[in-house]
């Protein structure tokens, strides 16, 4: 997971400094809403998940560490640094130190906030899937805001 996530965030920067100003308008005009709606989508999904009673004769434990949910949170996270990678066109000399930064920060959250959620998980009872679906609706509303608002 923190592979993962520090790939895509670290990446994304890069693609979008590669890709230059042309693609910049691009990138600016929609990242916001593709980030809004898609967050939004997975985020409802956790939700409406969440409110559902456990069948405690259900013996299948759900695998949040599948490939494919991680590689698609990755991505979805991490499309508004693609804009973001645009800002330091102008700045080239910067751009590898920012890359390695923003991979390893989001890498290193990413191992913690597992390594406390394992730890904690029987102390702290928390509906995960339905405190996920909040916070990924809440990034989604953030971006969009931000784009929107310029906050």
């Amino acid at each position: 997971m923190g592979v993962l996530f520090g790939l895509f965030q670290g990446f994304m920067p890069l693609i979008g400094y590669f890709a230059g100003y042309s693609f910049a308008k691009i990138i600016n005009d929609y990242d916001h809403w593709v980030s809004f709606f898609l967050l939004g989508a997975i985020g409802l999904k956790m939700f409406i998940e969440g409110l559902k009673p456990i069948d405690p004769k259900c013996e299948i434990e759900a695998n949040p560490f599948r490939w494919k949910i991680l590689i698609m949170l990755s991505l979805l996270t991490s499309i508004d640094a693609l804009a973001t990678g645009i800002i330091f066109v102008p700045f080239s000399t910067k751009i590898t130190f920012a890359v390695l930064i923003i991979g390893f920060i989001s890498f290193s959250f990413s191992i913690v906030g597992v390594y406390l959620g394992v730890r904690f998980r029987d102390r702290i009872k928390i509906n995960a899937n339905l405190l996920g679906g909040i916070i990924l609706l809440a990034i989604g509303f953030k971006i969009l805001l931000e784009h929107l608002y310029y906050i």
